[in-house]
C-alpha cells in the first residue's frame, strides 16, 4: 500500500501530468465540436450527418481520442524514473522490484480510467451542446453512452499499463514518448484504413469495436461493419494489456537499474 500511495503522489504532484489531462480534454472536446461540422462541410448528403443516428454516433464516438495521452503518462510513470536518476532509489525501497512494477501499473491503470473518463464525459457533454445547434441533429443509439464508458474505462486502463511497459523497455522517455506517438498517429491509422482486417485486431480498431457503432463512410476511409463486437474487443483489449505487464516485468527483472 505504501508504493502504492508513493506513486499516486508522484502522479498528483507532477505539474506536467496536470497538463496533459487538460491537453487530452482539449484533443478530445475539440475532436467530438468539430465533426459535425466536418460532416457539413464535406456534403456528405441525407446518407451520413447529424440527421442520421449513425452520423451522431459517429460524433461523440471522438469522446475517447484522450487515450493517446494515457500512454504518454504511462510512459512517463516508469522512464521518468530513469529521466531523473530515481530509478535506484524507487527500486530499493522495496524488498522485491516486482513490487515496484506492480505498483506503477496499478497507479498507471487507476489514473488511466480516471483521465480516460474524465475526457469522455466533458467531451460528450460538449457534444450535446454542440448538436442542439443543429436542427436535424437526431439522437445517438440508447447504448451509445454506455459503451463510451465502458471504452474509456478499459482503453485508460489498458493504454495506462502499455505505457509503463514501452516506459519499461525502452527506459528513454522522450524516445518512448516518440515512438508511441508514431504509432498511434501514424501506423495504426494507416493499419485501419490499408489493412482493415489486420488494423480492426489492433487496440485502435478495437476501441472503435467495443463502441459498436456502424459507421461506412468510404470518404474517410472507414468502415467498422467488420469490426470486432464490444465483449471481444474489450477481452482482446485487456489481453494486449496483460501482454505489456508480463513485457515490462521481465524486462525490469532483468535489467540493471542505475
Amino acid at each position: 500500500m505504501a508504493l502504492i500511495k508513493s506513486e499516486l503522489r508522484k502522479v498528483i504532484y507532477a505539474r506536467a501530468n496536470w497538463g496533459i489531462l487538460i491537453a487530452g480534454i482539449a484533443i478530445s472536446v475539440v475532436s467530438v465540436v468539430t465533426t459535425p461540422f466536418i460532416y457539413e462541410a464535406a456534403q456528405l448528403g441525407p446518407a451520413f450527418g447529424v440527421n442520421t443516428v449513425d452520423g451522431v454516433d459517429g460524433v461523440f464516438a471522438n469522446a475517447i481520442s484522450g487515450y493517446i495521452f494515457v500512454i504518454i503518462l504511462g510512459i512517463m510513470l516508469m522512464a521518468g524514473e530513469y529521466r531523473h536518476g530515481t530509478a535506484a532509489a524507487t527500486f530499493l525501497t522495496s524488498p522485491k522490484r516486482e513490487f515496484v512494477l506492480f505498483a506503477k501499473l496499478g497507479v498507471a491503470a487507476l489514473v488511466g480510467a480516471l483521465f480516460m473518463l474524465i475526457t469522455a464525459w466533458l467531451s460528450i457533454l460538449a457534444g450535446v451542446i454542440t448538436l442542439a445547434s443543429f436542427e436535424e441533429a437526431v439522437s445517438p443509439s440508447s447504448d451509445l453512452f454506455l459503451n463510451l464508458s465502458l471504452a474509456a474505462l478499459v482503453s485508460g486502463v489498458v493504454f495506462g499499463v502499455i505505457g509503463v511497459s514501452v516506459g519499461a523497455l525502452l527506459k528513454n522517455q522522450m524516445l518512448a514518448i516518440v515512438f508511441a506517438l508514431i504509432y498511434l498517429f501514424v501506423i495504426d491509422p494507416l493499419l485501419l484504413v490499408l489493412f482493415s482486417d489486420v488494423g480492426k485486431f489492433l487496440p485502435g480498431g478495437l476501441i472503435t469495436g467495443m463502441l459498436a457503432i456502424d459507421v461506412q463512410a468510404p470518404e474517410f476511409g472507414f468502415d467498422t461493419s467488420s469490426y470486432l463486437q464490444p465483449i471481444p474487443a474489450m477481452l482482446l483489449l485487456l489481453g494486449y494489456g496483460l501482454v505489456f505487464s508480463a513485457i515490462s516485468l521481465f524486462t525490469s527483472m532483468k535489467r540493471d537499474v542505475e
